[in-house]
């Protein structure tokens, strides 16, 4: 299936096909994620949703469930299929995930390493930056979540599997034998463990970056990148993002604000004309 669907116009006036992502939306504005099939039966709040009766309508289209409750159906964003998605781990939620492409400076045509893949959240958004002229070569330890991750990303309808290298293995003892990466972005619990191995595979001047839910793990990353000679100084951050009601009543803050779901690390691999002197990294014990 064309990742066209998925663009400008096309994507509003094709009618649904089988093997799409399709996202319902009820009354109460909650999503569903389901991929379309003849044999589909899909069961929502509200009563079931026949696939039948989905494949070959418009997007937009208002559908009645076997109890009569109106809902709406769309193609599915990325944004969407990644919050929805089978999940075998907690995954790398889309705010964090657009920081990650940003902050890394991920651009079409990069080589990336990524470890560990999970349920293949972060690969998505990884496989689509690199564009079709890169690759993503994804570590990972268990058979599991490699094959949740080949089945979330098989059901994504741009296709990028053609762009992807999934390896059943440790990261950190493979790193050491790649080269000229030009990114590395790790959901590891142990990320400090990979910074020789990441000095060896990382074209001077790539960056590799760390997520991580803990402070714990956090210092102790940016302590070891701080005495590693081949990496600059590390820069932390998070992404806090604030929801609003938006209707003819209110605007105002929602109740349920997206808060912390991981610090993210940053280090930039030195170039071969820079000195690995400590200047700076030992901190002043002052502000900014």
């Amino acid at each position: 299936m064309s990742g066209l669907l998925h663009s400008g116009e096309r994507a509003a006036v094709e009618p649904f096909r089988a093997g799409e992502p399709v996202i319902f939306i009820d009354r109460k504005t909650r999503k569903y994620l389901a991929i379309l099939s003849e044999e589909l039966r899909f069961n929502l709040r509200g009563g079931f949703l026949h696939g039948v009766d989905i494949i070959g309508a418009l997007p937009g289209s208002l559908l009645h469930t076997s109890r009569g409750e109106a809902v709406r159906a769309y193609r599915a964003t990325l944004e969407e299929y990644v919050l929805l998605m089978p999940r075998g781990a907690q995954v790398v939620p889309p705010k964090d995930i657009g920081y990650i492409v940003q902050w890394g400076d991920v651009f079409p045509g990069a080589v990336v390493v990524e470890a560990g893949v999970g349920s293949g959240a972060l690969t998505l958004g990884l496989l689509r930056a690199v564009g079709s002229s890169g690759r993503v070569i994804s570590f990972e330890l268990r058979e599991d979540f490699i094959n949740l991750a080949r089945k979330n990303l098989g059901n994504w309808p741009e296709r990028l599997d053609a762009r992807w290298e999934v390896r059943h293995g440790n990261v950190h003892e493979e790193l050491a034998g790649l080269s000229e990466i030009d990114r590395i972005v790790l959901d590891l619990p142990d990320p400090w463990e990979a910074l020789d191995g990441a000095a060896e595979a990382l074209r001077p001047g790539g960056f590799l970056l760390a997520y991580n839910p803990s402070v714990r793990q956090v210092d102790r990353l940016v302590d070891a990148v701080l005495s590693h000679r081949e990496f600059k100084e590390p820069e932390v951050s998070e992404v806090i993002v604030r929801p609003w009601i938006a209707d003819r009543l209110r605007l105002r803050p929602s109740l349920r604000i997206v808060g912390h779901s991981g610090f993210l690390t940053r280090t930039r691999r030195r170039s071969p004309v820079e000195p690995a002197e400590d200047l700076g990294r030992g901190g002043d014990g002052g502000g900014e």
